[in-house]
């Protein structure tokens, strides 16, 4: 993300630790929209991002005496990812709850669908360690971890369009991963 010409953000972050509210405003309005897609794209709520995103700049507040952060785009977005998989968590602990009251023999399914997603995880985890360096960086980044190909780009060195092309690649490559599994 691309952040103002006129704002240093270690500026902000030393007010913000001082309790600058100004700071914390101009911090806000710099990632909002960023933390908020991050979050809709995992959850596809629209009440649900705000909330995420509400809970990320509360605790960013809540904390800021004892925070001790490097990369403010990375802290947030992880913060959001990380807000975005409890609220997952608590939704289907929820659901597992009410689907154990209707349905005794539903515990089995629950234990069963962690099962196959610890499965899957190990499947990326040995796709990924698989790919040639960049193509590697490029899937964990983007695809594992929702950051953008124009920041991507920038971290490698090279245009958006090559990091589209990584992508690409990388899901070419997947897929015969995939027809390979299933047969």
């Amino acid at each position: 993300m691309r952040k103002p010409a006129d704002c240093n953000i270690q500026d902000l972050l030393r007010r913000l630790r001082h309790g600058d509210e100004s700071a914390f405003t101009a911090i806000y309005n710099i990632y909002w929209k960023q933390l908020f897609y991050v979050a809709h794209k995992r959850l596809h709520s629209l009440d649900d991002s705000k909330e995420i995103v509400q809970t990320v700049f509360f605790t960013l507040w809540e904390k800021r005496e004892q925070l001790e952060i490097i990369d403010l785009n990375f802290y947030l977005a992880a913060m959001t990812r990380h807000a975005v998989y409890k609220h997952l968590a608590r939704q289907k602990r929820g659901k597992v709850y009410l689907l154990e009251q209707m349905d005794p023999n539903a515990k089995v399914a629950s234990s069963t669908a962690d099962y196959e997603n610890k499965f899957f995880l190990q499947l990326l985890n040995k796709f990924s360690d698989s790919l040639p360096e960049k193509y590697r960086i490029v899937f964990v980044q983007h695809k594992l971890l929702d950051k953008p190909i124009d920041e991507i780009a920038t971290q490698l060195g090279v245009s958006p369009r090559t990091v589209e092309g990584y992508v690409s690649k990388v899901m070419s490559i997947m897929r015969e991963h995939r027809q390979k599994i299933a047969l």
